[in-house]
C-alpha cells in the first residue's frame, strides 16, 4: 500500500494535467458527446476492402454508431444533428495498432495520461494490448466506454506468459505444463481476451498452453518461443506471430542450431534459404497464421545506436521517464555489444526483412500493423503506426494493402467485421477524416482533419489542444527506477 501511495503521489501532477486535457476537449465537444447525432456531409468515403471511392457522401452517426451512409442529395441529417461540411475530406475507418503495451509495471509510466490520447490524436481508435497489468487496462476500458476517459478500443492479453524467470513486468512465470494450463485458466477467468506468449516458455509447457487454450476457447498469440519452431507453432494453432520471430530461423537449414541460441542478424542473412522461406510462408498461409512484424520497431532496434531523435518533433510529447531510463537503456544495450553485428550487416538485415515480408504476402500470408509502442527504440504512440504503414509500402504493399493491415484485417482477425473495418450503417462510429487521399500516398494518413471516436467528434482544433497540453505537461511525469537489467528485443 505504501508503494502504491508513493507511485500515485509521483504521478499525480500528470494525472491532473491529463484531467485538464480531457476537460478542455470535452468543453469543445460538449454538444457532440457521441450520443447526439452527427452528419458528415459532402465527403468522400473510402471502401478499404476494394479501394473504391464514393464521392459526395453523407455519413450520419447516432448513439455511437453509423446510422446511414449515402449520396448527400439522398441522405438527410436528423433533427438537431451537428452538421460538418466534409467537402474535400476522405472518411475511412479508424486505425488499429495491433501490438502495444499500455501499462507495463513501472517501465513506461504515463500510459493512461500519454499513450491513450496520443493514439486518438493520430487516428488510432483501436489497439491490441500484447501484455499489460490486466486490472488496470480493464478499468481504463470501462472508463473509455463510459466516455470519462479519452482512449481507443482495447483488446488485451493481460500479463504475458514467459519462462520460469520472466524478463519483463506484467508477466506470469511458467515452468511446467501444469503452470501453463493454470495460467491459461486463470487469465480466461479474469477476462483476458487472448493469451500472449513470450520467448522463454519451456517446450512441453508451450504444448500444454496451446492445448488448454483450445479447450477454453481462447486464442494464443505472440512470440514463437525459443524452444519451438515456427512451423510447430503454426500447426499448433497459434493465431499470430510477432516481430518475425521464428521466420528467419525456419527459413534456414541451421534452424536446429538456432534453437540452441546464438541468433544474430548476420547468421540469419548468411543462412537464409529462399526455398525454405517460401515453404514456411505457404504453411503459414494455409494455417492462417497472421504476422505482425512491427517493422518500425525492428528498424529502430537495429539502428538505435546511430539514430538521434532529440530533434524529432514527436519527442516533445514523450515523458522524460521514457527518455531517461528506457530509451537510454536500449541505446546502451546496442552500443555496449547487445548486437554483435556491425552497422552494415544490420542495415542489410532491415532490408531483408522487408523482402521477406513482401514474399510472405505474395504467398498469401495475412498481416497486421503493430508498433510495439512504447518500446525503447523511439517508438511514439500513435505517430509510429503511420510510419509502420509506410514500411509496409516499402515492403511492396500497395497503399490499399497497407491500410488494410490497420483497418479491415484487424476486424477480420478479431471476427468483428460486423462492428469495424468499414464505413457502413450499423458499424461502430470510429472514423478517421483526412484532408488527402491515402490511396494516392500512404503518408496522407497523417493529414488528419478530425477523428470520430465512439461517435464523438474531435476536430483538428480539439486534437491540437490535446497535443499542446501533453507537450506542456510532459515534464511532470517523473523518471522512475526499477528497469530490468535485461532488455531483449521485442515485447
Amino acid at each position: 500500500m505504501k508503494k502504491a501511495m508513493r507511485i500515485w503521489k509521483s504521478r499525480r501532477p500528470l494525472v491532473l494535467a491529463f484531467t485538464l486535457t480531457l476537460a478542455v476537449v470535452s468543453r469543445t465537444a460538449r454538444a457532440q458527446d457521441g450520443k447526439a447525432p452527427l452528419a458528415l456531409q459532402h465527403t468522400t468515403v473510402l471502401d478499404l476492402r476494394t479501394g473504391a471511392l464514393r464521392a459526395d457522401q453523407t455519413v450520419v452517426v447516432m448513439d455511437g454508431r453509423i446510422a446511414a451512409v449515402g449520396a448527400s442529395g439522398d441522405v438527410k441529417a436528423p433533427d438537431g444533428a451537428k452538421l460538418v461540411d466534409g467537402a474535400g475530406w476522405f472518411v475511412m475507418p479508424g486505425l488499429w495498432d495491433m501490438h502495444v503495451h499500455l501499462v507495463f509495471g513501472d517501465w513506461f509510466p504515463g500510459g493512461r495520461e500519454v499513450s491513450l490520447p496520443l493514439f486518438v490524436a493520430n487516428g488510432v481508435t483501436g489497439v491490441r494490448d500484447m501484455g499489460s497489468d490486466l486490472e488496470a487496462v480493464q478499468q481504463w476500458r470501462r472508463e473509455i466506454a463510459a466516455g470519462t476517459l479519452i482512449g481507443p478500443r482495447i483488446y488485451t492479453a493481460g500479463p504475458m506468459l514467459d519462462g520460469p524467470k520472466p524478463r519483463f513486468p506484467s508477466s506470469v512465470a511458467v515452468l511446467t505444463p501444469l503452470d501453463g494450463r493454470r495460467a491459461v485458466d486463470d487469465l480466461k477467468l479474469r477476462g483476458a481476451d487472448f493469451i500472449k506468449l513470450q520467448s522463454l516458455i519451456p517446450r512441453e509447457a508451450v504444448f500444454a498452453i496451446a492445448d488448454e487454450a483450445k479447450k477454453k476457447g481462447i486464442s494464443f498469440e505472440g512470440h514463437v518461443p525459443d524452444a519451438m519452431r515456427a512451423s510447430e507453432m503454426s500447426e499448433a494453432g497459434m493465431k499470430s506471430f510477432e516481430h518475425l520471430i521464428g521466420i528467419f530461423e525456419g527459413s534456414s537449414p541451421a534452424e536446429d542450431e538456432f534453437l540452441q541460441g546464438g541468433k544474430t542478424e548476420g547468421k540469419f542473412l548468411a543462412s537464409y534459404d529462399p526455398a525454405r522461406g517460401q515453404q514456411l510462408a505457404a504453411q503459414l498461409a494455409k494455417n492462417r497464421t497472421w504476422q505482425c512484424p512491427t517493422l518500425v520497431w525492428e528498424s529502430g532496434g537495429n539502428l538505435v545506436d546511430v539514430t538521434d531523435y532529440s530533434a524529432d518533433v514527436r519527442a516533445k510529447y514523450v515523458p522524460e521517464a521514457w527518455k531517461a531510463i528506457t530509451w537510454k537503456r536500449f541505446r546502451e544495450e546496442i552500443t555496449n555489444g547487445y548486437g554483435s553485428d556491425d552497422l552494415a550487416t544490420r542495415k542489410k538485415f532491415i532490408a531483408k526483412e522487408l523482402e521477406v515480408v513482401g514474399m510472405m504476402k505474395a504467398k498469401g500470408v495475412e498481416f497486421l500493423a503493430g508498433t510495439d509502442t512504447p518500446a525503447g527504440v523511439y517508438v511514439f504512440p500513435g505517430f509510429s503506426l503511420h510510419e509502420e504503414l509506410e514500411r509496409f509500402v516499402a515492403a511492396g504493399f500497395s497503399p490499399l494493402e497497407a491500410l488494410q493491415t490497420a483497418t479491415v484485417n484487424p476486424a477480420r482477425f478479431f471476427g468483428e467485421e460486423a462492428q469495424f473495418g468499414a464505413v457502413e450503417p450499423g458499424k461502430v462510429a470510429d472514423l478517421l477524416l483526412l484532408r488527402a487521399n491515402p490511396l494516392d500516398d500512404i503518408r496522407n494518413t497523417q493529414n488528419i482533419e478530425a477523428v470520430v471516436l465512439l461517435g464523438r467528434l474531435f476536430t483538428r482544433a480539439d486534437l491540437d489542444r490535446m497535443l499542446a497540453l501533453l507537450e506542456a505537461n510532459r515534464r511532470h511525469q517523473p523518471t522512475q527506477p526499477g528497469i530490468s537489467r535485461t532488455t531483449p528485443p521485442g515485447l
